[in-house]
């Protein structure tokens, strides 16, 4: 008789998954378990989490900047003014998610992109991203986000969607 709450061993790195992930939470392998097709969510123990930014006065000034971002696995490389939100995820015709930045084809679904993973936006000069409340987290500098709140970013700063390691640069469009 099989244990219902007994794991997957990954068999490309024979990892133990929690019951009916996926995808291996080490090497990112299919898993084809047969048990219900869901992801599992990190556990708070599993990473720490970065602050929300607060403003402060002398924060505003008047500059307009763009991102640039580059997924480090396939190399592709995006420029995006920041004169509106940009939404980050995967694509879904069906449910009618079109992100500006769309990962499928970098291994999102591979890497624990969800649809609607995060947004980055400006405000007061300042370039802010959000965890959308994504089953697999958003990090910034390897510290996890609470979903919906702001975290402000920096040029070089370290941004991972799910697994997907991606760079982030910063420059003024003036």
């Amino acid at each position: 008789m099989t244990d219902k709450n007994a794991g997957t061993a990954c068999p490309s790195c024979d990892t133990e998954n929690l019951p009916g992930t996926l995808f291996c939470v080490r090497c990112g392998t299919y898993l084809p378990s047969g048990g219900p097709l869901r992801t599992e969510p990190f556990t708070g123990s599993e990473s720490s989490h970065a602050r929300p930014w607060k403003y402060e006065e002398g924060d505003a000034e008047d500059k307009m900047l763009s991102v640039d971002l580059e997924v480090v696995s396939t190399g592709r490389k995006m420029s995006l003014p920041l004169d509106s939100e940009i939404l980050i995820g995967r694509l879904d015709a069906a449910h009618g998610i079109f992100p500006e930045v769309d990962l499928a084809a970098d291994g999102g679904l591979e890497h624990g992109i969800s649809r609607r993973h995060a947004r980055i936006y400006m405000r007061d000069s300042h370039c802010f991203i959000e965890d959308l409340d994504s089953t697999n987290g958003t990090f910034l500098n390897d510290e996890r986000l609470t979903p919906y709140l702001p975290y402000r970013f920096n040029d070089g700063d370290a941004l991972s969607l799910g697994t997907l390691q991606v760079k982030i640069r910063i420059h003024s469009t003036e």
